[in-house]
């Protein structure tokens, strides 16, 4: 007869049967971790340092991979920094939202959010406004939802969202071919174990073996034929009006965006959500499906456009807003998706920016089209300053940030639309980069694509840097100031300006930008305007190119003592610039300060023996 085994033998065989998978698991993941495997994918991380001073975070730039696998290409966020410690002033935004809430195809500063930060930062002098962009190309409502507890972690005040058109496409959309499925908790589960390195290196070995195996050949032929990220994430091309696929995907966004405002709602934190806009009247729908219940979207297209020739407008709407819901390649959000976003507001009691009104409004016959959109969906640059606009007049509506605003000193939208620094080379950037975009499916065929970009022929300067900046062999930023240069040999002085101002404006953190503005300016004698950037410039970082061009402005100027501050600080950065010691020894005379002054001298004769600032200064000191 078999012995009975111990009830603590039994105890500890069972505890060990399930600590040692566990503990597997805890000694891989740490190791993983120790040995720098796979990537960081938190949303915010310490900012690059050369930039500023102060303590600050910024948007992760691969935070993407959490939805996208190897096989396609990972968009990036903006490029944002935010103070790692809100000041007691702050008055901290996050928005939300996909490529067009990224300002795509321009560059950062033509973001709607840089320009609302400005009016904001404007209408109220004695705060310290920040307004964070998280919006990145291809996702979806699925994200949004994933970013927001880290969102919340950084103390908003407010949270502005723009998103819904790429619920069908964006990763882990319901038509995606990064797709997990229908079934949300699986969705959820998966974000919340890509926490974990194992699970990161455990699915990147997936994707290695399936490329291996060549079970891609398939999907790597796709991609060939769709190098664009928009063709690569197409899963599911024609998805019929009210069916399956599309329920799913409109129930999905319900339940995210209802998680989404319970979040802010236990923080605390107020949200503004805005309705959707696309092209309807000059984007035809990409694919036809004729069902028993609905007819064809093209010729609900062909009657729109008809009843619009006849001179019947609010026929036209209705026609052209049915044939964009009937396309069944659902890049464009279908008005159910706007009925939801009112629903669930309401259900919330939060305000909703009513976008489509001011689209319509700058649209001829209130039909929205080319006049403002690029493409189905992206506005133009003009586009983007209505959405600021949007965005600003409804956070004054209702309240956010102080209640009553000051209106008396508002600017009218009408100022920044003339003076934000949007050039010639933004457009021509942008207008080329969705020239490019169609040249790929789905606006040619998929297995022939266009070729409109390769034979597009530059007719100007700025058309010339944008072209060669799309082939990626020029930055952005050598662009800009190729194009300054230019207009500054043209005799263009302001609009060479301009182009350092638009840098300024996309990338507001770093002190650089400012540096380079202020040399401009400095050497077309606007040394009021060149000082006021270089005391920008020191706001954000000490250095002692901005502390030497300062004091000579002020030297320049008859403000000796404020200058001899910024030249002593200077010396600490640039000991051996013989035109900095020469500018210190001026000041020091000037303050009658001549031992000092002839240090100066001194090291002057140090450096360089036959320096011609040496005469200039000996004869200062001897003639005060």
């Amino acid at each position: 007869m078999p012995k009975p085994i111990n009830n603590n033998k039994y105890r500890l065989f069972f505890f060990l049967t399930l600590a040692f998978p566990l503990l597997f698991f805890v000694t891989v993941e740490l190791g993983l971790r120790v040995f720098g495997s796979g990537q960081n994918v938190d949303l915010f991380i310490p900012a690059e340092e050369g930039f500023s001073d102060k303590d600050r975070l910024m948007l992760n730039p691969d935070v993407a991979h959490r939805y996208f696998s190897k096989e396609t290409f990972t968009p990036r966020p903006p490029f944002e920094h935010f103070l790692k410690q809100k000041p007691e002033n702050g008055y901290r935004i996050f928005m939300m939202g996909g490529s067009t809430t990224a300002g795509w195809p321009y560059p950062n500063h033509v973001m709607s959010s840089r320009i609302l930060n400005q009016r904001l930062s404007d209408a109220f002098p004695d705060k310290t406004i920040e307004v964070i962009n998280t919006g990145i190309a291809a996702v979806n409502s699925h994200t949004l939802l994933d970013f927001m507890d880290e969102i919340l972690a950084q103390d908003p005040d407010a949270i502005l969202i723009y998103a819904g058109h790429n619920e069908f496409y964006g990763a882990l959309g319901a038509a995606s071919t990064e797709s997990l499925g229908g079934m949300h908790w699986v969705i959820r589960s998966y974000l919340a174990l890509l926490d974990f390195k194992t699970v990161q290196w455990l699915r990147d070995r997936y994707h290695d073996l399936r490329s291996q195996w060549g079970s891609q050949k398939k999907s790597e032929a796709d991609q060939g034929r769709h190098p664009t990220l928009m063709g690569q994430m197409i899963g599911e091309r024609r998805i019929p009006y009210g069916g399956k696929i599309y329920q799913r995907a409109h129930a999905q966004f319900r339940e995210n965006l209802r998680d989404i405002l319970k979040r802010s709602k236990k923080a605390g934190v107020p949200v503004l959500i805005s309705e959707l806009v696309s092209n309807v009247r000059d984007q035809a729908p990409f694919v036809s499906i004729e069902t028993e219940a609905d007819e064809r979207a093209d010729l609900v297209f062909k009657r729109a456009r008809r009843l619009e020739a006849e001179g019947d407008n609010a026929l036209a709407r209705e026609a052209y807003y049915r044939a964009k819901d009937l396309d069944g390649l659902r890049f464009r959000a279908a008005e159910a998706l706007n009925a939801i976003i009112h629903e669930t507001a309401e259900a919330f009691d939060i305000p909703v920016v009513p976008m489509k009104q001011y689209f319509e409004a700058a649209s001829p016959k209130g039909l929205i089209g080319a006049n403002i959109m690029l493409e189905h969906l992206h506005p133009k640059a003009e586009g983007y300053l209505l959405i600021a606009d949007a965005f600003f007049e409804a956070l004054r509506q209702h309240g956010f940030i102080r209640r009553p605003w000051k209106t008396g000193g508002l600017k009218p939208a009408s100022v920044y639309a003339e003076a934000w620094p949007i050039t010639d080379y933004d457009r021509a950037l942008g207008f080329l980069r969705i020239v490019s975009l169609m040249d790929h499916w789905p606006f040619t065929p998929p297995s022939v694509s266009g070729d409109a970009f390769a034979r597009f022929l530059p007719t100007t300067k700025a058309e010339e840097l944008a072209y060669r900046t799309v082939k990626d062999e020029i930055d952005f930023i050598d662009a800009h100031v190729e194009m300054a240069d230019y207009y500054q040999a043209e005799g263009h002085v302001e609009m060479a300006y301009r182009e350092y101002q638009a840098l300024i404006r996309s990338s507001p953190f770093d002190a650089e930008r400012y540096i380079m503005a202020a040399r401009h300016r400095f050497q077309n004698d606007d040394l009021e305007a060149a000082l006021q950037l270089l005391q920008s410039a020191l706001a954000l970082k000490d250095s002692g190119v901005a502390n030497k061009w300062s004091g000579v402005i002020l030297l320049r100027s008859g403000r000796s003592k404020a200058a001899l501050a910024h030249l002593e600080r200077a010396l600490h950065y640039l000991p051996d610039d013989t035109q900095l010691l020469y500018n210190l020894g001026d000041a020091y005379v000037l303050e009658g300060r001549k031992p000092q002054a002839k240090t100066m001298l001194s090291r002057l004769r140090a450096l360089d023996v036959n320096a011609e600032e040496i005469e200039v200064l000996r004869t200062l000191i001897d003639t005060h």
